[in-house]
């Protein structure tokens, strides 16, 4: 079986810790890949992510839509882009799944996402462990 990228550590043990209930608190931290396989674009794959598909908002640079400082002097990109985004078309994936699986399991911690999209919650996780 594959090796995770802890050494010594593989698929096969994770899946044995949790079925014999080894692990107590267990911490996920997330990003835009898992919702990928959703169909929602990444950041900064070229031709296909988010930041390589901003040109009609005539930012200074691609990151300025979630910045801040740029919103609070000019937030009109920021509301028209969502204003354009339906996020309620797509399904959380396998990996939003396992997390709602470690909090149905009661070993979820925290699942620290950077994430906009909400799939955790379509997936009826408690958002109180979704930051």
């Amino acid at each position: 079986m594959a090796k995770l990228a802890v050494s010594g550590f593989s698929y096969s043990d994770l899946i044995q810790g949790l079925s014999e209930a080894k692990y107590k608190k267990i911490l996920v931290l997330t990003g835009a890949g898992i919702s990928v396989s959703s169909g929602i674009p990444d950041f900064r794959t070229p031709g296909t992510g988010l930041y390589d598909n901003l040109k009609q908002y005539n930012l200074p640079r691609p990151e300025a839509l979630f910045d801040i400082n740029f919103f609070i002097s000019n937030p009109k990109p920021f509301y028209t882009y969502a204003k354009n985004e339906d996020w309620s078309n797509y399904n959380p994936t396998p990996t939003h799944f396992f997390i709602k699986m470690l909090d149905d399991k009661g070993v979820l911690f925290y699942n620290l996402t950077q994430n906009i999209d909400n799939l955790e919650q379509k997936t009826g996780i408690n958002m109180s462990k979704v930051v």
